[in-house]
């Protein structure tokens, strides 16, 4: 359930770049960001599967957030962030481009997500949170974490 101020009607979300895309999620989902980690390939997973790393002991599932959207994968050669997340079956990392910040959204400029951004289907968007800067496509983390 999303973080609301009731007073003022305002939800923060994290904001990060999925290619030319940026995406959020709300923040109460965002267990941390980490960087620089050694991913191990885990062989015969599906192909948004980039692998898992070690995280303080607990083993987590690497999701390339660009190959599960249908964007070509992440470059590994260039540094990628991991958003760590809280799934219904425990945590996941989200490989994602950059970070870009944590914004306290007034829940008058989000909107329902038209049925595409780009070529991203629709399906992978809660909404759609306009700022002044452009727009920012709020993830469906439930629909992201899903098995194809």
């Amino acid at each position: 359930m999303p973080r609301v101020d009731v007073e003022t009607e305002t939800c923060d979300y994290v904001l990060f770049q999925v290619g030319s895309l940026t995406c959020g999620l709300n923040i109460d989902r965002v267990q941390e960001i980490e960087d620089n980690l050694e991913i191990t390939r885990v062989h015969r997973a599906p192909h948004w599967v980039r692998g898992v790393i070690n995280l303080r002991g607990q083993l987590l599932t690497i999701i390339d957030l660009r190959s599960k959207l249908g964007m070509p994968a992440a470059d590994m050669s260039t540094t990628k962030r991991v958003v760590v997340v809280k799934g219904d079956e425990g945590l996941m990392g989200l490989l994602v481009d950059a970070i870009d910040d944590v914004v306290e959204a007034d829940l008058a400029d989000v909107e329902p997500p038209p049925s595409h951004i780009g070529q991203v289907p629709g399906i992978f968007f809660d909404a759609i949170y306009k700022m002044p800067s452009g727009l920012a496509a709020l993830l469906d983390l439930a629909q992201v974490l899903a098995p194809d």
